[in-house]
């Protein structure tokens, strides 16, 4: 039994099960007494309480998320630290890590692919422009919720931005097979470290494979510096050619050469999401041979000589003439737009500077507007004193709070000194409201959550004041302001705690669902052990328990459930198959479900007539009966209860009988029946 089960840090987090474990910590299930919502405790490991080094990180990652608020990013709501004991108290996640995802999928949609990887540089871009670098970005750090919404956990190794950038070879480092090449030499890094991390990681969820593997850790680090990866769309050809491009671009090994922000990646994809045709022609991918400026020269010289010879059409004359026209329409509404937008007043001061507009999309509107000092180190441009800021606020889902997330002119256009730079900066989100629940019953709540565009979860209580089904608190509590996609914890009474407990019946249940009543009894997950076994049923499904339903319950109750794995079991099947009677000769028997064999037998119907094959399966499957390599019948076989039925019978002739096959006694070829020979049925 662990031994921080059942006990209260602090007097305060009551610690329920442990949930996970790591190199440095492990992670537990808590309540938190104060408000009884759950939470994640995470408890450096008592062996490493005297090693420095661990305590270095360890404290490291709860500054690094402490300062950090954003959605994509686990929340710390309270550190600890003792001689005894370091822990933090996180948000708690019921989730799955990204990469236990991409294992189930083995490739991910790309749609997919690009909705997590968005959520995951606009997470990145927060604790890049508070100073934080994660240095460790895997799927095995991220993790899923139901909703589809991504949490960035384990900065472990994070570092800040103005203090260390080396990270020396004695010490840990991120995962070997995400590392950018800088990482693994030990050399200086920064931010866009991360982003060729997230670029191995969309590079295998849309190939299904990491673009370098080896037999060791030291192969794949040297691949990571000197291979270069196989294309995207050599192993799925179907991948958008852009989606490719954002990909390799990620994963440049000169840092240079990458996005240089998560924001720079983020316009990218959001181009990409509004024309998935368009091409980036990012210079790894372009034709640099001299050629290609000749081939252009000779284009236009065509051109001009096919023009020449026009020229002796008598329609030319009249096209000019309305060419002309238009021409001329068009410098007149050329003029007054250019005047409009104050161009003819810029020309008037050819002297002016010019410059190139930066990149403010992803920054905080605050770093813009307060930015003075040119020894801002973090800081994209060296002066923004020489534009003028037009700023609109709008709500947006996307972007967190005083981000910019939209720009006119567009980032690298050419402006003059002066211009005005209009900056749409989020509100973040329309933040939803949890509902009041005074004196109402879980239908009538679940339905105003549902309406609210919620959802919840419904978790059941003991309660001696509160009537059977109606609710008694919610986390988080009413009139709290959340963010979309939220999930909210119901407690709901089912009523006073019996003087003796009877085990629930949870077959038929999902496990989540048993789960929820038995913590509900007081029996939380630590005291629940699962068995799978193959069924036919969904997986996750309970087919057996113990202690049985309705059984008495005193003291420490451990419960047994023997849970579906989704997989159906094999089982054998009996097929009785009436041979053609009219042939008197020996003929090879084969039988076939989902294209392989699974029977074989020389059978001669003049001395069987019928013909009983057993053979494995599962599930209901059809079986094709094959004479001399010819179809003769088809079947439909159920292995779960042992019965078939005739579907189709292709008939067998004396003709076809005597016919010699050219094809291995493995395809299925059809015989044509001869028409004046019936099929014997």
């Amino acid at each position: 039994m662990d031994r921080y089960i059942g006990k209260r840090l602090d007097g305060r987090y009551e610690v329920l099960e442990l949930v996970g474990t790591g190199g440095m910590a492990n992670v537990y299930r808590a309540r938190d007494l104060l408000n009884g919502s759950m939470v994640a405790v995470k408890i450096l490991k008592e062996e490493y309480l005297s090693n420095e080094e661990f305590c270095r990180r360890f404290r490291n990652e709860s500054r690094a998320i402490s300062q950090l608020n954003h959605k994509n990013i686990i929340k710390v709501f309270d550190v600890s630290s003792s001689v005894n004991m370091q822990y933090m108290v996180m948000e708690y996640i019921d989730g799955i890590t990204l990469k236990d995802y991409i294992e189930q999928q083995g490739v991910v949609e790309w749609k997919e692919a690009v909705h997590f990887i968005t959520q995951i540089l606009r997470a990145l871009q927060h604790a890049h422009d508070n100073g934080v670098i994660h240095r460790d970005i895997k799927p095995q750090n991220i993790m899923l919720l139901e909703t589809g919404e991504i949490k960035v956990t384990d900065f472990g190794i994070a570092r800040f931005a103005r203090s260390e950038t080396h990270t020396t070879t004695d010490k840990a480092i991120g995962s070997v097979h995400y590392i950018a090449p800088e990482q693994a030499r030990g050399a200086p890094t920064d931010e866009r470290a991360d982003l060729y991390s997230v670029g191995v990681m969309l590079y295998e969820m849309l190939t299904g494979r990491l673009p370098f593997e080896a037999n060791d850790a030291v192969s794949v680090a040297v691949m990571q510096l000197q291979a270069d990866p196989k294309m995207p769309r050599e192993i799925m050809p179907s991948l958008p050619e852009a989606l490719e491009e954002i990909t390799i671009q990620a994963m440049q090994k000169d840092p240079n050469n990458r996005y240089q922000s998560a924001a720079d990646m983020l316009l990218d994809i959001d181009d990409f999401k509004r024309n998935p045709s368009i091409r980036f022609e990012y210079r790894y991918m372009i034709d640099d041979s001299p050629t290609r400026y000749m081939n252009a020269i000779n284009n236009t010289k065509r051109m001009q000589e096919a023009a020449i010879e026009n020229e002796k059409s008598p329609v030319i004359p009249v096209l000019t003439g309305i060419a002309t026209s238009f021409i001329l329409i068009a410098v007149i509404f050329g003029y007054m737009v250019l005047n409009i937008y104050g161009f003819f007043d810029s020309c008037s001061n050819s002297s002016r500077e010019t410059s190139k507009v930066p990149n403010f999309v992803g920054m905080d509107i605050n770093t813009i507007v307060n930015y003075s000092e040119n020894g801002n180190d973090f800081t994209p441009v060296e002066a923004y004193s020489m534009y003028s800021f037009e700023t609109e606020y709008v709500f947006n889902s996307e972007f967190a709070q005083n981000i910019v997330f939209d720009q006119s002119p567009k980032a690298n256009k050419t402006v003059y000194s002066g211009s005005k730079i209009k900056l749409t900066i989020s509100l973040g989100a329309e933040r939803p409201i949890v509902p009041d629940f005074n004196n109402t019953d879980f239908a009538t709540y679940s339905q105003k959550i549902l309406e609210s565009g919620l959802t919840y979860r419904k978790i059941e209580v003991y309660n001696d004041t509160v009537p059977n089904d109606y609710i008694i608190n919610t986390n988080p509590l009413p009139r709290t302001d959340i963010d979309v996609g939220t999930t909210i914890e119901v407690y709901v009474s089912i009523g006073p705690k019996p003087d003796q407990l009877v085990m629930i019946n949870c077959q038929n249940m999902t496990y989540e669902q048993a789960a929820i009543k038995l913590e509900a009894m007081g029996i939380n997950k630590s005291s629940i052990q699962i068995v799978y076994t193959d069924s036919e049923k969904v997986k996750d499904t309970i087919l057996e328990q113990e202690p049985a339903p309705f059984t008495p319950l005193e003291g420490n109750v451990v419960v047994k459930l023997v849970l579906s794995n989704g997989t159906i079991p094999r089982r054998s099947a009996s097929l009785n198959v009436a041979l053609p009677a009219a042939i008197n000769s020996n003929m090879q028997m084969e039988i076939k479900v989902d294209d392989a064999t699974v029977y074989s037998a020389t059978v001669n119907p003049a001395a069987t007539p019928n013909h009983t094959a057993t053979f494995e399966g599962a599930g209901v499957k059809t079986a094709v009966v094959y004479l001399n390599g010819f179809k003769y019948r088809e079947y439909t076989i159920n292995f779960t209860s042992n019965t078939n039925e005739l579907i189709r019978d292709y008939g067998f002739t004396t003709t076809t009988a005597s016919m010699t096959t050219t094809t291995a006694p493995t395809t299925t070829t059809t015989a044509a029946p001869v028409a004046e020979a019936p099929a014997v049925q």
